[in-house]
């Protein structure tokens, strides 16, 4: 059985290269006036492979992507094809919680647990919910 395109979402068969991963992590390193050179520091890598990875239209590693992804506070998916699902706020308050240690975060997802209690969403007090935020 081949695939053909249309059969699965086209996000599949969108070009990825490693010129188009350089050009989205140069524009959030511009965002954040930060250099390529501080990425490779996080992400353990020499700057020629950043470099390799523009001029050759190579893809890095997961695990490189990954980290790059949490230093600039964006996702592994973002970078490999321009989309992502989070909004500006979603993408703030993740990286927030990545600088946290285990207890920090514990003590974070409390804080939202309470919070969702007291300000549920609107589409939530509509299905049944006669409670009202005090």
């Amino acid at each position: 059985m081949s695939i053909k395109k249309g059969d699965i979402s086209d996000n599949l068969f969108m070009p990825i290269s490693g010129k188009n991963i350089v050009s989205r992590i140069d524009e959030l390193l511009e965002k954040k006036e930060l250099g390529r050179a501080d990425a490779c520091r996080y992400a353990k890598i020499n700057l020629r492979a950043m470099t390799d990875w523009d001029k050759k239209g190579t893809i890095p590693a997961a695990g490189t992507l990954f980290s790059i992804a949490k230093y600039l506070q964006t996702t592994v998916e973002y970078l490999l094809t321009g989309e992502n699902g989070l909004s500006e706020g979603e993408r703030e308050l993740l990286g927030a919680y990545n600088l946290l240690n285990e207890v920090g975060k514990d003590a974070a997802i409390g804080a939202v647990e309470a919070l969702i209690k007291r300000f549920p969403m609107k589409s939530e007090q509509a299905g049944g919910s006669s409670k009202t935020a005090t």
